[in-house]
């Protein structure tokens, strides 16, 4: 699933005992959400969910599960956390007069809550209150991959779990889907026995779903629509955990669907499905929906949070979850921020990167502590289109082959004369005349409607076959079509129609040559469709995807009424990759009960393969799972809560006692099995911690190859005993790969038996600077440190300003602020600042006479908000890089001001992109990689304004702004 934003709102903290949250330019640029509208909200408090409190209250007994352990719900510790935690809300959400949708205290600290922008506004700013997000809608993102994957093989995952009947036992998966089809026989409850331990769930009933229909198998089933909203609920779906898409059904059978089910489409034995745990037991938590007409379907944010609380409280062992947005999400994100504790709480999770490859930088997921999953391809299944004209275009197929020549035509040429052009291209239902269709071959476009449902219509027409054809470059897919169908890439589409136009044109779907067959791509590759890194809300210093599996024309279990009568069919999608990691990983749990959860995520991604062709970590990660290899990984790198808690204090996030010391880990240094720098300035070292997981000591080596970087690792050899560990440093020194171009390649250690390889990838880039300098005028000057990047011998320093500008002297009380329709009074004030064409930067500083005060900055261009800086202090600054040409309106509002009015300076400047002569940089010697200090030098400034500029360095893109007086 694809998750589509609803208006989010900047993040600026993250759940569990956090007391606020910032980020290096956050005072000086529109990081802190202070514009609210009318709507939903998800909300965060500070202290720590039970799945992460460890007893920092001493009022309060620790609730946070032991190793190994699972949470209790009914401990008086759980129940006494919770209450107090609600209590806080309650208290909260009292003053403001709100009433909560969800209540959330396992995996996050908060509530979901309709607000209007005033109430959100009072809220935000609410002691204990840390975070406003608004709510988000989210879009949902196999018979042989187990034999695919090896599962089956002697010696593999399957024996050493005690047999295919045995594999996964004991193991609880959720998933957190659009529901599930409980007749299905992959869930059959007879099936296992006994009932997993420490199981808690329930098993909620609601429409056309009896509690009767959990068991041993499918042990919890509930359904999550306060986000959604019952009223905007398809007919066609139930109000209820069962499945009115399919995609849940296929997702949880793919995972841990029963072993030995015969699979029948349309008539027809296809095979034998097992799903990769299949003794598992299963959990739905039923969260995506189908709209009513004009209502889209999807998955709101604070319905799967609350799935995610409920999961973990629950019991289960594994999450999946094959859901993700239109763009790249947060790692503070509150669904993010739920899978962190879950992971805390040793629960392994698996995410879909997402469908929107393959464009780079179009993933979803990047957080660390999650294992976001790339689909491949793994079965060979094509056939022909044979044209009366002699030419052969071979494409993906499943279906029977058609070998009698038709007559081939285009749907458009076909279809019902009420029928639009676009509508019939598309094959949409109701659009072929069967007076032009029956006996022929129809070709379809792809897009728009679900590729089988095209084939149906065909089929209603009385074609005999279709050839689906792409309109641009995407994946082939096997689709399991009611009539022979094949399906063809955008270039053999367009030679396909162009021949259909010609009189007496027709085809057939046949078997392949033997020379085709030998030209076929091999398996596993990429898929198209499979969304690629690098991440972009990370910088590049977190390494996404993870790792890839099968996701291409996968056969599972589906909803029957949405899926043209059929108990199974071929979805494809990373929506499909992902159960694959969930299900092995379920193996894993089984087979290594105490490992955590990134040591089972470390042990899938260092002994992954390569695909055939597309071998770039950004679309593969570390590389195709290889659970047999895994279940005996030689090294992993182990990753504790506390580590995800640095990780989460370089991005600025300031934790609450007893965290509140924990040091900041940058995202190349957190222990992960890959490596990645986003921004590396000639030389920088990293560091790892691996453990041996192994049963003897063993004496590792270790190879590193980038190209275009030297790699040192040191020590370059050890030998390590079982359950010990080894630090580690590799330090990367740029060589021949050009500035701000990724270099990729691998660290592999190796003992002789075990080959434990990490993906790395390193942007290098001109120059590391801080983003502020400032000073005094009197000082006449200022030093910082820069980290150069380039083998230029000195950085190339240039300046634009300093601008001086003598600060606007106002006062405002305290009044209301509408973001949507600004308007200036005695609570706001409002200026006009000119911007003229080749600006280099603007920036608007407010300073309050009253440090007590709260006033918020906004920026507005021709009625649209561009910047500002709302945070609960009293200055304000926002920053304007390169802006447009234009007039600029800049509002100060009072949101508390003491005492009546307060005063304030308010400091407008706008920076052309030259040097004003007052301001030089030194510009020394450099090494690559050396860390520098530079001196700014001011003179001839006037004691009675204050100055602004901007300090370039050759060849970067980054700039450090200075601000004197």
């Amino acid at each position: 699933m694809r998750r589509a934003s609803l208006a989010a709102l900047p993040i600026i903290a993250a759940a569990g005992s956090i007391a606020a949250a910032t980020t290096s330019d956050a005072a000086s640029s529109s990081s802190n959400s202070g514009a609210y509208n009318d709507g939903r909200y998800i909300v965060s408090f500070v202290d720590d969910p039970v799945g992460s409190y460890e007893g920092y209250d001493a009022n309060f007994k620790a609730t946070k599960p032991k190793a190994g352990d699972k949470l209790d719900p009914n401990s008086a510790a759980v129940k006494a956390w919770r209450a107090h935690l609600t209590s806080k809300h309650d208290a909260a959400l009292t003053k403001v007069g709100a009433t909560k949708i969800y209540d959330y205290t396992i995996t996050n600290n908060g509530v979901a809550v309709d607000l209007t922008k005033a109430q959100a506004a009072v809220l935000a700013k609410t002691p204990g209150v840390i975070k406003l997000e608004r709510d988000q809608v989210s879009q949902v993102d196999t018979t042989v991959s187990p034999e695919f994957l090896g599962l089956n093989t002697a010696g593999g995952v399957w024996a050493q779990a005690g047999g295919q009947a045995n594999a996964g036992a004991g193991v609880v998966v959720g998933v957190i889907d659009s529901g599930i089809w409980p007749e299905n026989p992959s869930f059959a409850n007879e099936k296992i026995n006994p009932r997993p331990k420490n199981w808690h769930g329930a098993c909620v009933a609601g429409e056309n779903f009896a509690v009767s229909l959990c068991g041993n198998k499918l042990v919890g089933a509930r359904y999550y629509v306060e986000g959604f909203g019952k009223k905007n609920i398809a007919d066609e779906d139930y109000l209820s955990p069962r499945d009115g898409s399919g995609h849940g059904s296929h997702t949880t059978s793919t995972a841990a669907g029963n072993a030995g089910v015969s699979v029948t489409i349309d008539g027809k034995q296809i095979g034998t499905a097992s799903g990769m745990a299949p003794a598992a037991s299963v959990a739905m938590y039923k969260v995506c929906w189908e709209g009513k007409p004009g209502v889209a379907a999807g998955c709101y944010n604070s319905d799967s949070v609350a799935a995610i609380n409920d999961a973990v409280l629950d019991g289960v062992d594994v999450i999946n979850y094959s859901i993700g947005g239109s763009s790249e999400s947060s790692v503070l994100d509150s669904v993010a921020q739920a899978f962190r504790v879950a992971s805390n709480a040793g629960i392994f999770v698996a995410n879909s990167a997402g469908n929107s490859g393959p464009g780079a930088s179009t993933l979803d997921h990047p957080a660390p502590w999650v294992t976001t999953v790339a689909a491949a391809t793994f079965r060979k299944a094509y056939r022909a289109v044979a044209l009366g004209n002699g030419a052969r275009y071979v494409g993906a197929s499943t279906t029977s082959a058609l070998n009698t020549p038709a007559p081939l035509v285009t749907a458009v040429s076909a279809k019902l004369a009420g029928a639009s052009d676009n509508d019939a291209r598309l094959c949409f239902d109701g659009t072929l005349d069967p007076a032009k269709v029956t006996g022929k071959v129809v070709i379809c476009d792809r897009g728009v409607n679900a590729r089988i449902d095209k084939s149906f219509e065909v089929k209603r027409a009385g074609g005999v076959g279709m050839v689906l054809t792409n309109t641009s470059p995407n994946s082939l897919n096997g689709d399991y079509h009611p009539i022979p169908s094949v399906h063809l890439n955008d270039v053999a589409g367009a030679a396909v129609k162009a021949y259909a136009a010609t009189p007496g044109a027709t085809a057939s779907i046949v078997d392949l040559t033997p020379a085709e067959v030998a030209a076929l791509p091999d398996v596993p590759e990429i898929t198209d469709f499979s969304s690629r890194g690098p991440s972009t809300t990370t910088g590049g210093d977190i390494l996404k995807p993870d790792i890839a599996a099968p996701g291409n024309d996968v056969v599972a279990a589906v909803a029957p009424p949405s899926n043209h009568g059929r108990d199974w069919d071929f979805y494809s999608g990373t929506s499909m990759a992902s159960p694959h990691i969930a299900g092995i990983g379920a193996l894993m749990k089984q087979l290594h009960p105490t490992w955590q959860p990134s040591e089972i995520k470390s042990a899938l991604m260092t002994s992954a393969v390569d695909t055939k062709t597309t071998t770039s970590p950004f679309a593969q990660g570390a590389g195709f799972v290889n659970p047999n290899r895994a279940a005996d990984p030689g090294l992993v790198y182990p990753a504790a809560p506390n580590d995800y808690r640095s990780y989460m204090v370089s991005l600025g996030v300031q934790f609450a006692a007893p965290y509140d010391t924990l040091p900041a880990v940058a995202g190349p240094d957190l222990n992960q099995a890959s490596i990645a720098i986003g921004g590396l300035a000639g030389v920088q070292t990293v560091t790892r911690t691996v453990k041996n997981v192994g049963t003897t000591t063993a004496t590792y080596k270790a190879t590193a190859n980038v190209p275009g970087f030297t790699a040192v690792v040191s020590p370059s050899s050890f030998t390590l005993a079982p359950n010990a560990t080894q630090t580690f440093t590799v330090t990367f020194t740029r060589g021949t790969t050009p500035l701000t171009t990724w270099a990729t390649g691998s660290l592999t250690w190796s003992d002789g038996k075990h080959s434990v390889r990490s993906p790395i990838a390193l942007r290098p880039v001109a120059v590391k600077a801080p983003s502020d300098v400032a000073g005094a005028i009197s000082a006449g000057s200022a030093t910082y440190s820069v980290t150069p990047g380039s083998t230029a011998a000195a950085l190339g320093t240039s300046v634009a300003g300093l601008v001086g500008v003598t600060p606007v002297a106002d006062s405002v009380a305290t009044g209301p602020f509408d973001s949507a329709n600004p308007v200036a009074g005695a609570g706001t004030k409002v200026y006009q600042v000119t911007v003229p064409e080749g600006t280099k930067a603007a920036r608007f500083d407010l300073v309050s006479d009253d440090k007590t005060a709260d006033l918020d900055l906004y920026v507005y261009k021709a009625g649209t908000l561009v910047g500002l800086s709302a945070s609960g202090s009293a200055d304000e600054r926002a920053t304007l890089d390169a802006p447009a040409a234009g007039t600029y309106d800049i509002y100060v509002n009072g949101f508390a001001t003491p005492g009546g009015a307060t005063s304030y300076a308010l400091s407008n400047w706008v920076v052309p992109n030259s040097a004003a002569g007052n301001l030089s940089v030194s510009n020394p010697p450099v090494t690559a990689g050396v860390p520098t200090t530079l001196t700014a030098t001011w003179t001839g400034l006037d004691p009675a304004k204050r100055y602004f500029g901007v300090i370039s360095y050759a060849g970067a893109t980054n700039v450090t702004y200075i601000t004197v007086g």
